[in-house]
């Protein structure tokens, strides 16, 4: 820890499938920034970054549901959202790696960004936000 703080970083770049990126970043005192495709039943992007994702018409990812569900299946898109309910975080920005129109509609805040196709190109600076 002492060669982070050493290191006067800005923000902490991190992928939520490891563990401590958020006590990391609270520790050193900076914003983080989350990069991911999604989590099972959009766990991740409910719980640590409060996105709506009401389980009654936004199907759970990796639940093979579609949008267009009957009652049973809305119970088990249910229940499988509160299988997922397991974890906790905190982050600033989220970096979607995927695009809109790849994902069932869905309400989305302003700190969720989509950044499909990131690894496929030459990136492009970020836009300025004031964190």
């Amino acid at each position: 820890m002492k060669k982070l703080k050493d290191g006067n970083y800005d923000v902490l770049f991190a992928d939520p499938i490891y563990p401590g990126y958020d006590l990391t970043a609270e520790i050193l005192g900076i914003p983080l920034v989350l990069s991911l495709r999604f989590s099972l039943a959009h766990y991740w992007e409910r719980m640590c970054g409060q996105l709506p994702a009401p389980p009654s018409f936004v199907p759970a990812a990796m639940s093979k549901l579609t949008d267009k569900m009957d009652f049973s299946e809305r119970l088990w898109n249910v229940l499988f959202y509160a299988l997922q309910d397991v974890m906790l975080g905190k982050a600033d920005i989220w970096l979607l790696r995927t695009y809109w129109d790849f994902d069932f509609p869905r309400p989305l805040l302003p700190n969720f960004k989509f950044v499909g196709g990131i690894h496929c190109k030459p990136a492009k600076p970020l836009p300025k936000v004031g964190l």
